[in-house]
Parts: structure tokens; C-alpha cells; sequence
């Protein structure tokens, strides 16, 4: 049998000269911040050089998600706009998308120190500026063996099954808080808490032509565990692919056994015993078996 040819070119016109072109537009940069006072001044401040080295105005605005403490004062003294927002992730990027115009919209974590040079600032925002991207996500060198997990018990299994594309767009850490896109592609609303990160990578996958993500280096941040949020997250893409087809509808009950699987195989992790590589491994093919006939029609 022989078979069809495939044009290589995908409906492509190929150029001889570069087509993609350089923007100058205006970047707000948005900095969710719940109970930050320690870090809050720090992120301001390289904040503003990155947007310096870029050229371009300070527009810096810091989110207090339901503050206690001096977050708010702090951020202010470092010379961020402030405005109150309620508890929740989600709510204090919603209350700061509402609080700026810029045609880029960034967004950086309050409690993240970042030791890379350029700062993450131009890191993330000069791939759109350039032309290269609609959307980014920063793909973090250092990564806590939780989140790794999650990559690898969780989310490479069950979103790469129900949607593939999505993986090479979102790097190795797609829970990264540390994203850029331009504002039409910020949806008018998210999720109240921090399955907004999500929310807004699958809202990205749809309508964002070009989602890449960005190599970042080397940082840290508080490590603060969310026992309830994978099981929102494993409902969010559930649902999601459901919405678009992907699954049938009774497809849920089953994917719900499969998430109770995958969570206690990742619960098996002895870090007196197990080399984090080797187990990352291990738990990545022993949680894509699991999922397989949960999906099988």
C-alpha cells in the first residue's frame, strides 16, 4: 500500500527574511501578595530594574489578597501601586488585571526570590515583545520534589492524555506563577483560589496562538503544601476536557479512581530511600498504566 505524501511545509510560505515582528507596547506587571511583608520589597524593586533594562514605565502593581501584615506598606514604600483584594490567588490577579492597562500583562509571585540575571521581568516579557510568543511560562531550573511529583504523578499523565498539545507549550514547572501574555488573552474570569494557575494555562491552550514556555534560572520561594488543590486541579481538567469533547461525559467517575491510584503512588515516596529521579520515573509509568483503562471506551 502505498502511502500519501505529507507536505512539509504545513501550509506554511516559507520566506527568505524574518516575518515576525518587534512591539512597543505598554507591560503592567502584577504581583498577587498574601501575607508577603518579608519578600514584598524585594520583588518590587527587581521588578522595576527589569523594567527599566527594558525601557519601558513603571507600571507595578502589587495585589494584597487579604493582608494582615505590612505587605501592603512595603510594597507601596517600594514604589508599587497597591490595591486590596480578597483571599485567594485568583481574586488578587483579577482585582489587578482590573487595575491596569497594560497591553502585556505580567504577572510575578510576592514571595519568590529569583538569582538569575536578566531578571524575570524582560525573561518573560521580550519573547511577546519580540514577536516569538502571545503567551509565556516560565520553565524553572530549581524545582521542590512536590511539585515534581505533580508533574510526574499528576499532570503529565492525565494532561497529556486529554491534552497533549498542551505539554510542550508549559516547560517542565506548569505550575509556575511566573507568566506573561498579552491582555486579550486574560480571561474576564478565573477561579477564586490558586487553581487560577490552571485555569489560565487551559484558557491559554485555546486561544493563545503561540504559548511557549521560557527557561528560567535558579530561585526559591516558601514552600506552603495544598493538600485539597490536586484533587481541584484533577476536577478542572476533568471538566475541561469533557467541555471540549475530549472525554464523555461518564468518563468522570472513572478518571475519580484513577486520581485516588495516582495520589497514593505518589504517596509512596520515602526520601530516606528513594533516589527523587529514579522515583519521578517509576511514578510517571506506574501512574500512566493506572490511567489507561480509565480511559479506554
Amino acid at each position: 500500500m502505498e502511502r500519501p505524501t505529507i507536505n512539509p511545509a504545513l501550509g506554511l510560505e516559507l520566506t527568505p527574511e524574518r516575518t515576525l515582528k518587534k512591539e512597543v507596547v505598554s507591560v503592567s506587571v502584577v504581583i498577587p501578595a498574601h501575607n508577603e511583608a518579608e519578600t514584598i520589597g524585594e520583588v518590587v524593586e527587581e521588578v522595576r530594574e527589569g523594567l527599566d533594562s527594558l525601557g519601558l514605565p513603571l507600571d507595578v502593581l502589587v495585589s494584597a489578597s487579604g493582608c494582615t501584615d505590612a505587605t501592603a506598606e512595603i510594597a507601596a514604600s517600594a514604589g508599587a501601586r497597591v490595591v486590596e483584594a480578597p483571599t485567594g490567588k485568583g481574586a488578587a490577579v483579577s482585582a489587578g488585571l482590573a487595575a491596569t492597562d497594560g497591553e502585556i500583562v505580567c504577572l510575578i509571585d510576592g514571595d519568590i526570590r529569583y538569582y538569575g540575571d536578566p531578571p524575570l521581568v524582560p525573561l518573560l516579557v521580550e519573547p511577546i515583545l519580540n514577536g516569538i510568543a502571545d503567551a509565556v511560562v516560565s520553565d524553572l531550573y530549581w524545582r521542590p520534589l512536590y511539585p515534581q511529583l505533580w508533574l510526574y504523578g499528576f499532570f503529565a499523565p492525565l494532561a497529556g492524555s486529554l491534552f497533549p498539545e498542551l505539554l510542550p507549550k508549559v516547560g517542565s514547572t506548569p505550575w509556575s506563577g511566573q507568566r506573561a501574555a498579552k491582555r486579550h488573552l486574560w480571561p474576564k474570569s478565573l477561579p477564586k483560589g490558586f487553581t487560577m494557575d490552571l485555569a489560565l494555562l487551559l484558557h491559554w491552550n485555546e486561544h493563545a496562538l503561540r504559548m511557549r514556555p521560557v527557561l528560567a534560572d535558579d530561585w526559591v520561594n516558601p514552600q506552603r503544601p495544598k493538600p485539597d488543590l490536586m484533587r481541584q486541579e484533577h476536577d478542572l481538567l476533568v471538566d475541561e476536557a469533557i467541555r471540549r469533547g475530549r472525554i464523555p461525559a461518564d468518563a468522570a467517575e472513572r478518571l475519580a479512581g484513577w486520581f485516588e491510584t495516582a495520589h497514593e503512588l505518589m504517596a509512596q515516596y520515602d526520601p530516606g530511600q528513594d533516589d527523587p529521579q529514579a522515583f519521578e520515573a517509576r511514578v510517571l509509568e506506574s501512574s500512566l498504566a493506572a490511567l489507561r483503562p480509565h480511559l479506554a471506551t
